[in-house]
């Protein structure tokens, strides 16, 4: 009896301490989940509320330092949508610093990531910022298909107040595109609907409408309303550097060309400390306007070649990513095709075994499937074509600034053809700027046309130019003067 009730004491000092074991297991859990749960609520709080106060104080580098670490976090605790907004957060900063490049491999972690995914609030972030990298990179059809995709994710977010704040940004820039690609009834449309919750990029985009139609007084009064949105909105300070370079164009316009420099240099400080190269190169061209009407001329030409050489950089930078675009677009078409193929292989092989009604269908449907694959290769070859074609920008910048004219495009184009330049100039000392600047016109192949429309004068004008133009030379009557121009090295 005495052993009897040994054993049951030890019985229940066993199933007590099993039981604390549980009990203790059980509490480490729900430590470990609550842990975990503050470490999300933080993460959240980083990558939604300090990245927009980051953003608005133009501190890029410090957003991708921190969304780093909010990966790394995220890594840890196996926290797949903090690692997913991170990267995309980082890439919007490096788009709006022109780092392209950088800016579509943190998309591409991303959307990896998001393959398997039906989050809305993220699919539509993502599709927006390569839309946002399409635009800066000039390809503004294609832009406007990926916001177009976001559009579609943005309008099923669940948060109201998320999804017009989405939804606003997407119209924004698909205003901007297409007014890029000059189809002014959409940039109508959508800019009404932009107009329920403005942005000052918004009144002096139409301010610069304005100005093409000689109407400084509307312009004023559009930037004006932009002006006053940086106190009534939490605008980023890229805002505010726009709304001054948009004073210092409007001063240029009214010819108060000291007022205009000190907006403009104002706006340069703020862009070069958040280094947004693309508005750098902005202010570059409107402060050497500034300067020229000034008559200063050595500080109009320093302002002319820093807008130069970074408009160069800009641009290399520019054609290296657009091509590993294009490859890009080569591959998932290459990709699309070999799905496509085994798609029909599979059915085929299928329908075989069915019946033959079953065969002549498929292959119906093949035969379909084929022409859509030409028509789709066709098109994509026709786009690829159009974007190699962008690569080379020679021509239409020099062509750009001779329709303006420009003071720049005799400065330009000395770069570009130095050898042309430098031959003529050392051979014929004789020559003339107004001399050099015919030959130049010739060179770029405008037609007598295009010359008298570009500089002002009559066709009969060109005519008497190039006749003394070609005795300057000493060319002989039987020497065609413009082939002879064109082929000169």
């Amino acid at each position: 009896m005495k052993q009897y009730l040994l054993k049951k004491i030890n019985y229940s000092i066993i199933k007590k301490a099993n039981l604390d074991k549980v009990l203790f297991f059980i509490l480490l859990l729900l430590v470990f989940e609550l842990k975990a749960q503050s470490n999300v609520t933080e993460i959240d709080s980083m990558q939604i509320n300090v990245f927009s106060e980051l953003v608005k104080e133009g501190d890029y580098n410090g957003v991708i330092v921190k969304e780093r670490k909010c990966i790394e976090a995220s890594k840890r605790i196996d926290y797949k949508k903090g690692e997913i907004r991170g990267c995309i957060n980082i890439a919007n900063v490096l788009n709006a610093m022109k780092r392209n490049q950088e800016s579509l491999k943190f998309l591409e972690i991303a959307a990896i990531k998001l393959k398997k995914d039906d989050d809305d609030e993220l699919l539509a972030y993502l599709h927006y910022t390569y839309g946002k990298n399409y635009y800066s990179l000039g390809l503004y059809e294609r832009s406007i298909k990926s916001f177009n995709i976001a559009l579609e994710f943005a309008e099923k977010i669940k948060n109201r107040k998320e999804r017009e704040k989405r939804i606003y940004s997407i119209y924004d820039w698909k205003r901007s595109s297409f007014e890029f690609l000059g189809m002014m009834d959409s940039v109508y449309s959508i800019e009404h609907k932009c107009m329920s919750s403005p942005m000052p990029m918004l009144y002096i985009t139409i301010a610069e409408r304005h100005y093409k139609d000689h109407n400084s007084d509307s312009a004023e009064y559009y930037i004006n309303k932009a002006n006053d949105l940086l106190f009534t909105k939490q605008i980023p300070l890229e805002g505010k550097a726009n709304v001054l370079r948009a004073f210092g164009k409007l001063n240029i316009e009214k010819r108060n060309y000291g007022e205009a420099l000190d907006y403009l240099l104002n706006s340069l400080k703020i862009t070069q400390k958040t280094k947004l190269r693309s508005r750098d190169l902005e202010s570059y061209k409107l402060i050497a306007e500034a300067y020229k009407g000034l008559n200063n001329l050595d500080k109009e030409n320093e302002y002319l070649s820093k807008y130069s050489k970074l408009n160069d950089s800009l641009q290399k930078e520019a054609k290296a990513v657009v091509n590993t675009v294009i490859e890009k677009m080569l591959t998932e078409q290459e990709e699309n095709e070999k799905r496509t193929h085994r798609n029909l292989y599979y059915i085929l092989f299928t329908i075989v075994f069915i019946s033959g009604i079953a065969i002549y269908l498929i292959y119906t449907r093949y035969k379909a499937r084929q022409k859509l694959k030409d028509a789709l290769i066709n098109q994509k070859v026709l786009e690829s074509e159009e974007l190699k074609r962008k690569l080379d920008s020679t021509y239409e910048e020099l062509t750009h600034l001779a329709i303006h004219s420009d003071p720049s495009f005799m400065n330009r184009f000395k770069e570009l053809y130095p050898e042309f330049y430098n031959t003529l100039t050392s051979k014929y000392q004789n020559l003339t700027l107004n001399d050099m600047r015919l030959c130049a016109f010739i060179k770029l192949n405008f037609s007598n046309k295009e010359i008298a429309e570009y500089d002002h004068i009559s066709l009969r004008t060109v005519e008497s130019k190039k006749y003394r133009l070609r005795k300057k030379l000493n060319l002989s009557g039987d020497i065609d003067f413009n082939k002879w121009v064109l082929e000169h090295e």
